[in-house]
């Protein structure tokens, strides 16, 4: 059945009649949904289109007031007495405050109710939900039907969560809602750009949300770096940080390169073991020509052993374009086991036992493990061996910033362990974060412009601009077309 929104005023226009039956003899004048009303956010009207409020990101709850009236198939006002859900999409409630407010929920006397909802992370055209689910709460010391031990409603089962009538342990009914629906029209906010979805912290504001990001203006989306399984992106006109984003396309994304301008980005937001990513990425790319559109790829930020300790700078610059200088390859960086936490040029691994990974649960090698990480000068073997990644140091301290690791595999005649002590002139990358461990970061290049060095034909001689550097031919056409 056609949900039907009516604003308040234009129920005036339906006088209440006699209850009206369908065909099938359903009842067609009790409550079929709920007119839905934002009247304030925050104390003044709700935004124009065109002047949208900011994104949220969840850092702050914004208050919005509304009204609900129940009415029936016919957009008739009906005398409903129960409980109504709301919610808030895209967006969480985090409280509802009014008179009838338990919780996440509202009681309606007589078909209405006002109140407001306290709600946070909406971006985009948000609208309040509001649903009849059929739940009465009540006080758990009072004994709620879906928490008595009965069958209340003989239908078999037996309370809260067997019951599919019981929305919660609390709930005073067996009986399931009639699931009636209202939805406000629209309140307009701005896309969360790229430094929204990271969310100036550690976390998301956005989990698991399928988002589109703001690639128009004033946000410039530039392509950073085309891997093997997506691509990274940096929104140029937002100086504040946190403005790149790695999209995981499971693939190298086709028709792209280096520089390319987005004009649209969607995806579903996820953090992936501490790392903000956009999966299942939707995309459209503007593709300057070869010498005569400008490459607009910002500089490499350089980090330095006060930036690698600060994790707030670290973690601004997540998915970013950085750069190392004069870090040497860590000296004991070998396959050898390390017994008894002696590490020595070919004696690195910590995988003690044979079995493949260090076991941190195994207090020898967990013992090993860690002082592995500890050492300036030792890179452990397994973490090498089986995703590619190894120390560099400046010397100093580890855990006063003066260690990293670095991913080189896209430079693929370098052997890492073949220049154990050896000073790199310059490397730069885009940067990852894997929680867990003391080293969490990790820079990995992008090509073998990267890597700049002396002692290997692999490396390149010279530091060429993030403008030139690893700006490639486009990528083909879609691998995996044909199962998609």
């Amino acid at each position: 059945m056609r949900t039907r929104l009516l604003a308040l005023s234009s129920l005036a226009l339906f006088p209440l009649t006699g209850l009206a039956c369908g065909g099938d003899g359903t009842d067609l004048g009790g409550l079929s949904s709920f007119v839905v009303i934002v009247s304030q956010i925050n104390g003044a009207d709700p935004p124009p289109l065109d002047s949208p409020l900011p994104a949220n990101i969840g850092d702050v709850d914004e208050a919005w007031e509304f009204s609900l009236q129940a009415v029936d198939a016919f957009g008739q006002a009906v005398a409903y007495d129960g409980y109504a859900r709301i919610r808030v999409e895209p967006g969480a409630v985090t409280s509802v405050s009014g008179e009838s407010a338990v919780g996440r929920n509202v009681k309606l006397a007589a078909g209405k109710v006002t109140g407001t909802a306290f709600v946070t992370a909406m971006y985009g055209p948000s609208r309040l939900w509001v649903e009849d689910l059929g739940y009465e709460p009540l006080d758990p010391a009072e004994a709620p039907t879906c928490a008595d031990g009965l069958d209340n409603d003989s239908d078999g089962v037996i309370d809260y969560p067997a019951d599919p009538g019981c929305e919660f342990a609390d709930d005073n009914t067996e009986i399931a809602g009639t699931f009636a629906v209202g939805v406000s029209p629209p309140i307009h906010y701005a896309l969360p750009r790229i430094s929204d979805i990271q969310g100036n912290g550690t976390q998301t504001p956005y989990p698991f949300k399928g988002i589109q990001a703001n690639t128009s203006e004033p946000a410039r989306v530039i392509v950073t770096r085309v891997a093997s399984d997506g691509f990274y992106v940096t929104d140029i006109a937002d100086k504040g940080g946190y403005n790149h984003l790695f999209a995981f396309n499971f693939s190298t994304p086709p028709r792209m390169r280096v520089c390319d301008r987005l004009t649209y980005l969607s995806g579903t937001v996820n953090e992936f073991f501490g790392f903000t990513e956009l999966s299942f990425p939707s995309y459209n790319v503007t593709f300057p020509k070869l010498g005569e559109g400008e490459c607009e790829v910002p500089d490499a930020a350089p980090l330095v052993a006060a930036t690698i300790k600060d994790k707030v700078a670290m973690e601004s610059l997540e998915s970013g374009l950085v750069r190392i200088e004069g870090f040497h390859i860590a000296e004991n960086f070998g396959p050898k086991p390390a017994l008894k936490n002696v590490f020595k040029p070919d004696q690195s691994s910590c995988d003690l036992n044979g079995d493949g990974q260090v076991d941190f649960t195994d207090p020898a090698e967990n013992s090993c493990g860690n002082a592995c990480s500890a050492d300036p000068e030792c890179s452990e073997w397994t973490g090498f061996s089986s995703r590619g990644n190894y120390k560099v140091t400046d010397g100093g301290s580890c855990l006063a910033g003066h260690c990293i690791q670095v991913q080189t595999s896209s430079v693929a005649d370098f052997d890492p362990p073949s220049f154990r002590g050896q000073t790199i002139t310059s490397l730069t990358g885009t940067m990852r974060n894997f929680s867990g461990g003391s080293l969490n970061w990790t820079i990995e290049t992008r090509c073998p412009d990267d890597l700049v060095c002396s002692f290997s034909e692999a490396c390149s001689d010279k530091l060429l601009t993030s403008q030139e550097a690893c700006v490639r031919l486009r990528t083909t056409d879609d691998p995996d077309e044909g199962t998609n």
